[in-house]
């Protein structure tokens, strides 16, 4: 029987959760299928069966955060017997160190096991009271409280911890839907304001399917609402204007963290350049063939100053300042799920038609969820381009451990005085972010201005 564990995808992701599975128990797969699609700190990709057999256990459900090396299923001979499953109980219920004191509460003293046997605790005599006082956990308790869940719903919630112990984490999953749910159906449900707690699900292990969401749809009156436990309450006041919660997903939260850190630890400052794209736009059109993008001719410029100023791709390290010996251009792109950034590296060493390519392809695997940790880390440098959204102007944070960061607007016809005379030319709006510990005011000005000729001169 071959465990299919949650990869280990770079040193720096300690854990992740599964999307979606692609393929159900007791369906045959190959080597190299894809089983299912994980969602990382950085991306959603997905992970393919490393043997050929059947899918006979599913272990880690969708939406799980569960640490790397998980074991998430079991794949073998569709009539090999399957191993005792207890041993992979607790992947997704509470912290060993809660349910470790769970245990021991709960657990009498045994003798020692003899060679080759497993003991497993037995719950000792108790009374009715004592038996519903030690169901929950003190942690399962206060948060019972802070949802202002009565003692007879806390006794209706299932327990995943030892002995059928209820945990802090269980009483918060009370009121929220549930997560065997197709993507399809999910977003239905929330098309149709479908509360997903009050639907059936007809799949494989109770999954919620489209089906069921659309009966649930035609079933409902118009404008019913389902209180949640905490609103159903004694101490709960229910309100119209209750905002609609969304749990974290590990890029989000991950997002969120960074973010926070490089604000706040890299002390930002900002410049912007307008960038006569007129020569740029005669140079694609003259192209043939190949028809790179503005952003191609962006990251080909960048490349060209870090070239030029190579202490603007330097990082801060503390102790030091670290120039790095290539050129990785990072280029964020927006996903329903958050933003990534795939990685073109060595730009020192590649053409502008080499950029366009890779671009391509990277663009292409994130948005169908299958770029590889290489393929978004070891960035130096980063581009965000928000210009084909319609923004003209914006400031980026800087996507540590870069120094900078460069923001990309629209082109746009404004007017603008040559030579005295006034003519209408497509203007791009350039705007670095630059860590002051690393780049002073005046190198980031020449820098700027080294990629703005770059770009005014077409010199690709």
């Amino acid at each position: 029987m071959e465990e299919i564990r949650v990869p280990q995808l770079g040193q720096s992701v300690e854990e992740a959760s599964i999307v979606e599975w692609l393929k159900q128990e007791g369906d045959h797969v190959k080597k190299g299928d894809p089983l299912f699609t994980l969602q990382t700190d950085k991306a959603e990709i997905e992970h393919e069966s490393p043997v050929d057999g059947v899918l006979r256990k599913i272990l880690l459900e969708p939406d799980i955060l569960a640490p790397v090396l998980t074991v998430a299923a079991l794949i073998g001979g569709e009539d090999e017997p399957l191993p005792d499953l207890s041993q992979y109980d607790g992947a997704d219920s509470a912290p060993a160190g809660e349910a470790a004191v769970a245990a021991a509460h709960d657990a009498p003293a045994a003798p020692a096991p003899g060679a080759g046997e497993v003991t497993r605790p037995t719950p000792p005599s108790t009374t009715p009271e004592e038996t519903r006082r030690h169901k929950a956990s003190p942690r399962a308790r206060a948060q019972a409280a802070r949802l202002g869940l009565a003692e007879q719903e806390l006794e209706g919630v299932t327990g995943s911890g030892p002995a059928g112990r209820v945990l802090e984490e269980d009483v918060a999953a009370a009121g929220q839907p549930p997560t065997r749910v197709a993507p399809t159906a999910k977003r239905l449900a929330e098309m149709e304001g479908v509360d997903l707690r009050r639907v059936t699900g007809t799949g494989p292990g109770g999954r919620i399917m489209k089906e069921d969401v659309e009966r649930a749809a035609a079933q409902a009156p118009a404008g019913a609402a389902v209180p949640t436990p905490a609103e159903t309450g004694p101490a709960a006041q229910p309100s119209p204007d209750a905002a609609r919660r969304t749990p974290l997903s590990p890029m989000r939260r991950i997002i969120a963290e960074r973010m926070v850190e490089s604000k706040t630890n890299a002390p930002h400052y900002y410049m912007t350049v307008e960038v006569d794209m007129a020569e740029s736009a005669r140079f694609r059109e003259g192209g043939g063939a190949f028809k790179p993008s503005y952003n191609d001719f962006v990251l080909r410029a960048a490349a060209r100053g870090l070239q030029a100023f190579p202490m603007v791709n330097a990082r801060w390290a503390g102790d030091a300042i670290e120039e790095s010996a290539d050129i990785n251009l990072g280029f964020a792109v927006a996903l329903p799920t958050g933003l990534v950034v795939p990685v073109v590296k060595e730009a020192q060493r590649k053409s502008l038609q080499d950029i366009h390519r890779e671009t391509r392809e990277l663009t292409d695997k994130a948005r169908n969820n299958r770029l590889t940790p290489d393929d978004y880390t070891g960035n130096t440098f980063t581009v965000s381009n928000l210009g084909a959204l319609g923004v003209d102007h914006f400031t980026a944070i800087i996507n540590q451990p870069d120094s900078a960061i460069l923001a990309v607007g629209q082109i746009k016809d404004r007017p603008v005085v040559i030579d005295g005379g006034i003519h209408v030319r497509p203007i791009m709006k350039l705007t670095l972010s630059s860590d002051h510990r690393v780049i002073d005011g005046a190198l980031a000005a020449q820098f700027l201005g080294y990629v703005k000729t770059v770009l005014e001169n077409a010199d690709y």
